[in-house]
């Protein structure tokens, strides 16, 4: 271990808990986390929980449900605590961005219970710019049906208009995001990670320097369930939305169709590179850096670690020069996002159908979307295979789809049967009229 490598370890015993926030390369580095739990358990580390993330231990003690999901009970985060606990001298590694949510009350009881002493706080953070329209997606996914532009001038209005999407500064505005925490924890038990989208390894190869893994005991893997909408795609997720709405779709169920359905698989299509993608309109990416070179300023002069040039969190990208509307998400004159429709509209179709439990996906083994380059106006993209992470012969319903399908089959069951009854009976009394004899012997 070199001299750096000892100034960045942090202490036996240590629980790191990384908080995120959204939308900084969280889901992968926890997928990473996730797959290597018997390496990293082995090198005298614990990384906490039965998933990839506890995010329902994050919901209990952030009080900080969506609004799609029932209260998760506090039971869920007492017993985080208690397998933390049971770790003993091993470095712990916590991690879910349902923990950046909390506020001042629940910063306090989640360091008295994972004891101060040794808590540990890590953030991830990437430039505003970027997150602006990752995060986005991400609450129209959730059902938001408002238009990008139109979101981001409440966003960015001074002050916000932060009823349009209330969590956004909470998690994003990331100076005050590390003087929350660090108020109750202290200076000197916060660490910022700048992550760099140039060199995505970076981010696992500093969490391997922190709690003394070997160097690429974390690897991370193309997910396509956290790649970025297309813009035809945002289209039709929107429409979505707003139709749901019309009929007055409860949350959790329309949240259920949406997350673990449509966009599930309109996500596994592999989108043209040609197709018309999300484009951040100068104004804004302008508003952004001002923002962006504010929260810079504080955070060096907090005093919390640094680990990267956390001046690039202030770099704003060179805005394309886009018509006006034309990155808000209206491309139905663009021939090529045209093209894909029929392609969207499948892959969402589909996913709706499997979640509602009208059908079942029962797969052999990993499929493929067919050859992209006999697609109208996509030709030169790669082709990536459709893996389900769920494995082969798995249906994609959930416990109350399944529970649906189980009951109305019973109830088919029932029905045929008891026409089977009806049928014999009926059988039976025509043959006593047509032979009298019967009954009499």
């Amino acid at each position: 271990m070199t001299a750096a490598d000892r100034e960045v370890l942090l202490p036996a015993g240590t629980r790191l808990l990384h908080i995120g926030p959204h939308k900084t390369g969280t889901t992968a580095l926890q997928a990473a986390f996730h797959r290597a739990r018997e390496s990293v358990a082995a090198q005298g580390v614990h990384y906490a929980g039965r998933n990839a993330q506890p995010m329902g231990a994050a919901y209990a003690v952030t009080a900080r449900n969506p609004t799609y999901a029932k209260p998760t009970p506090i039971g869920r985060w007492k017993a985080l605590v208690r397998e933390v606990d049971a770790a003993g001298d091993a470095r712990v590694v916590i991690s879910s961005e349902g923990f950046c949510d909390a506020d001042e009350a629940a910063i306090k009881r989640i360091a008295r219970d994972l004891h101060r002493d040794r808590l540990h706080i890590v953030m991830t953070l990437r430039p505003l710019a970027a997150i602006l329209p990752s995060q986005y997606q991400q609450f129209v996914q959730g059902g938001l049906v408002m238009a990008y532009d139109t979101w981001l001038e409440a966003m960015l209005a001074d002050p916000p208009r932060k009823e349009r999407s209330p969590l956004f500064w909470q998690r994003h505005r990331h100076d005050e995001l590390v003087a929350r925490w660090a108020n109750v924890v202290g200076i000197e038990r916060v660490t910022v990670i700048v992550a760099d989208d140039k060199e995505p390894d970076a981010v696992p190869r500093v969490f391997e320097r922190l709690v003394g893994l070997r160097p690429a005991t974390l690897e991370l893997e193309w997910n396509s369930s956290n790649r970025s909408l297309t813009r035809a795609e945002i289209d039709l997720v929107r429409a979505l939305n707003r139709a749901f709405r019309s009929v007055a779709m409860r949350p959790m169920a329309q949240n259920k169709v949406m997350r673990l359905g449509t966009t599930e698989l309109i996500k596994r299509r592999p989108p043209g590179k040609a197709e018309p993608r999300l484009e951040t309109p100068a104004w804004a990416l302008a508003r952004a850096g001002q923002i962006s070179r504010e929260m810079v300023d504080n955070i060096a002069a907090s005093g919390v670690r640094v680990l990267g040039d956390l001046e690039a969190l202030a770099v704003v990208p060179a805005a394309r020069t886009v018509a006006d509307g034309e990155g808000a998400s209206d491309c139905s004159e663009d021939p090529v996002a045209v093209a894909a429709w029929p392609e969207i509209v499948t892959a969402a179709t589909i996913g709706t159908l499997l979640t509602s439990g009208a059908a079942r996906q029962v797969t052999g083994g990993a499929g493929a979307w067919p050859d992209r380059a006999a697609t109208p106006g996509a030709a030169g993209s790669e082709s990536r295979p459709i893996a389900d992470p769920r494995g082969a012969d798995v249906a994609v319903l959930s416990t109350s789809a399944l529970a649906g399908n189980l009951r109305m089959r019973a109830q088919t069951v029932g029905r045929r049967f008891v026409r089977r009854i009806r049928r014999g009976i009926r059988s039976g009394m025509g043959r006593l009229r047509r032979n009298p004899s019967i009954h009499s012997s």
